[in-house]
């Protein structure tokens, strides 16, 4: 009786070990994707952060947003092939590099 016994109590501590690694990994794995959702969170919030600076970048900060929104519509109604999106990308980008050595007079 005494070897049952000490057998219950090992294979009790077993499943008892078992049972807390599993709930250790499952605590680790539930971080991990709170660690992955903030982070998306984040650059989601800086996307747009920088989105609404290239608004204001391109001079259109006056303008209300369903002009904004529409403009923006427009051009992709407007170039769906990629050679338009690249001419339109190098123009976009010269625009910023001026702006960022000065060179670009704002509209106020």
């Amino acid at each position: 009786m005494g070897n049952s016994t000490r057998l219950y109590d090992q294979i009790n501590q077993a499943t008892t070990r078992l049972a807390q690694l599993k709930a250790r990994e499952l605590m680790a794995a539930q971080r991990e994707a709170a660690r992955h959702r903030e982070t998306a969170r984040r650059n989601e919030a800086l996307r747009r952060s920088q989105l609404g600076a290239l608004v204001f970048a391109a001079g259109c900060e006056e303008l209300p947003d369903g002009e904004i929104v529409a403009a923006l519509l427009n051009y992709v109604a407007g170039h769906p092939d990629a050679e338009g999106r690249a001419r339109a990308r190098v123009r976009g980008d010269a625009h910023l590099a001026a702006l960022a050595a000065g060179c670009v007079l704002r509209k106020h």
